[in-house]
């Protein structure tokens, strides 16, 4: 199976501008998030990028990087962008996996499961959660939470994905709801099907594009991961990276 890790990366972050180039430890960001992919088992490692700023930093560290133009308005249309340059000289790919570049923590051994799952099992779309375990991270918009099914084999699919805190709790409990992790796997297929989409009501209401595919009945599969993972939105979050870092 040949699979691609493409990890979108831009500049203009309106909560965190040059967020990708942020030091953590002594090295950018998407620095981080690239050299946990290439420890996985996919064949193919790229950061894909409309900034020559972002194209020279992970060229210094020996990185692949494939320069999109500025008019992807998300990360997955960012990753269509750039699977059309990659494949137009008749390159192919099984499986596209999309890490978001403000994942450092991503773990690899996560990412072979995803990797592994897609050769075990009939599944179009991939991704990652975790159980929430305090309210703040409940009542936190920007952290986004998915209701999933029950668990089969391991994994689940998907129901909705919320900005708001679902499912509704008071009081708050423990390993009720979910947070959503910032990594997406597509079968060459589903890729190719979720192109054609136009964006949807409740995409553009929550700002979430998977609702999108939601939407339009494309089975959105999940997997649990135990690993410690932050998203970086602020930079209060690089702060909480980097005492990960520090204490690993």
């Amino acid at each position: 199976m040949k699979s691609v890790i493409l990890i979108p990366c831009r500049l203009e972050s309106t909560r965190f501008p040059n967020k990708p180039l942020a030091p953590i430890l002594n090295k950018p960001m998407i620095q981080w998030v690239y050299e946990a992919a290439e420890k996985s088992d996919a064949t193919d490692v790229f950061v894909i990028t409309d900034s020559e700023d972002i194209v020279k930093a992970v060229e210094a560290f020996d990185g692949q990087t494939i320069l999109t133009s500025d008019e992807p308005k998300n990360g997955t249309e960012r990753c269509e962008e750039a699977m059309e340059i990659l494949t137009s000289d008749g390159t192919d790919y099984d499986v596209i996996i999309n890490v978001q570049g403000d994942e450092p923590l991503i773990n690899p051994a996560d990412l072979n499961r995803l990797l592994n799952l897609f050769e075990e099992e009939d599944v179009d779309v991939l991704t990652f959660i975790q159980p929430i375990t305090n309210e703040k991270d409940y009542l936190n918009k920007n952290i986004v939470k998915a209701v999933p099914t029950s668990f089969d084999e391991g994994f689940c699919d998907i129901c909705y994905f919320s900005r708001s805190p679902i499912p509704y709790m008071e009081p708050f409990e423990e390993n009720i709801a979910f947070k959503h992790i910032g990594v997406y796997g597509f079968t060459a297929t589903a890729f190719e099907e979720i192109k054609n989409l136009d964006a949807s009501i409740l995409e553009e209401a929550e700002k979430l594009e998977q609702l999108r595919w939601i939407q339009n009945h494309i089975v959105v599969s999940a997997m649990v991961t135990e690993n410690k993972l932050i998203g970086v939105d602020t930079p209060e979050d690089l702060v909480a990276v980097e005492d990960v870092l520090k204490n690993k």
